[in-house]
């Protein structure tokens, strides 16, 4: 009798992005190969028409439309209880996978029964890695991380540095890390069946580290996969390209946004810190917003910035500095 052919199941979460959606499903279906997959979206109440391209474009997904933005984790988990897949894929909107990747998730999976989780090779479209810290938020973690970027700030400091980062793994190779982004995530089934969904308290950010780690600690290994590649356009300037910067700014700029992030950010070390830890996390962000504040003050007096984008860098930094205090 013939083997199975792996069954994969794939999620994006989309609000008003609806070029990059319409690139990533695309990407989907051109590099599936022998593979069989269902493919489901769930928009957030988009403005843009992502919803109504979905439907006329791709007939074959599964699409649930939202009346509000939910969030990432409300949206996602209805989703993941209705799959079929043996292993559960998922997308950020602004991600373009690339041939064969879906191949070599599941050749990983077949070969290494303990691999619970799998992330992708990301990097932008000019080919440098989108970049991931290796160790979870701590107050030795978040401090050490905090002394290399302001080393880093130091007169020779970059180049001493160099162009890697001691805080992110090389990304030269395949390697057993602690946590990987849900940007372009594979989940086998059996590990969401053992330690649940993705935790609901998280808005956006930080709920894919969480669900690494209740993996690890239920005995799965969370593995960055070298030669499954994709793109992500987050944070890009594209400069000519058919698709706008304002296409993503609606996750990676603007206060509403950062104060999210931060939020989940304190979320994760109050579930997985203790409560001096977190407070001590606290004091080591302000202290490093405060550094800017006074480098942005100091940038307009010596007319190394304009009033407009100084007073808005200084309105953003009082403004995150006050989530932290709050959050």
């Amino acid at each position: 009798m013939p083997a199975a052919i792996p069954f994969i199941s794939v999620f994006i979460v989309n609000y008003n992005t609806r070029a990059l959606l319409e690139r990533c499903l695309n990407s989907v279906f051109e590099t599936m190969g022998h593979l069989e997959i269902e493919v489901f979206v769930a928009d957030n109440n988009s403005t843009d028409g992502s919803a109504e391209m979905v439907r006329m474009r791709f007939p074959e997904v599964y699409l649930t439309a939202y009346s509000q933005n939910v969030g990432y984790t409300k949206a996602v988990n209805p989703l993941l209880v209705s799959a079929k897949g043996e292993y559960l894929l998922l997308l950020h909107a602004d991600v373009e996978l690339q041939p064969d990747t879906l191949s070599w998730f599941v050749e990983f999976f077949e070969s290494q029964p303990q691999a619970g989780i799998l992330g992708a090779n990301l990097h932008y479209p000019d080919g440098t890695p989108n970049p991931c810290e290796i160790l979870f938020p701590s107050f030795r973690n978040d401090l050490l991380s905090f002394a290399v970027r302001l080393f880093a700030k130091l007169p020779g400091g970059g180049k001493l540095l160099g162009n890697g980062n001691p805080m992110e793994w090389s990304h030269t190779s395949t390697s057993e890390v602690n946590w990987v982004w849900n940007a372009c995530m594979i989940i086998r089934r059996r590990v969401l069946e053992e330690v649940g969904y993705f935790d609901e308290r998280f808005f956006v950010w930080y709920a894919d580290w969480d669900l690494c780690k209740r993996a690890t600690e239920a005995g799965w290994l969370v593995y960055y996969l070298r030669s499954a590649t994709a793109i992500h356009y987050e944070r890009q300037s594209y400069g000519g390209g058919n698709i706008p910067t304002e296409a993503v700014r609606y996750k990676v700029d603007g206060w509403y946004s950062g104060i999210r992030q931060i939020e989940d950010r304190q979320r994760f070390l109050r579930k997985h810190s203790t409560p001096a830890s977190v407070h001590a996390v606290k004091m080591i962000y302000v202290t490093e917003y405060a550094l800017r504040l006074w480098l942005i003050v100091f940038n307009l007096l010596f007319r190394k910035a304009s009033v407009k984008a100084a007073c808005f860098q200084l309105k953003t930094c009082l403004q995150r500095i006050q989530a932290i205090l709050n959050a």
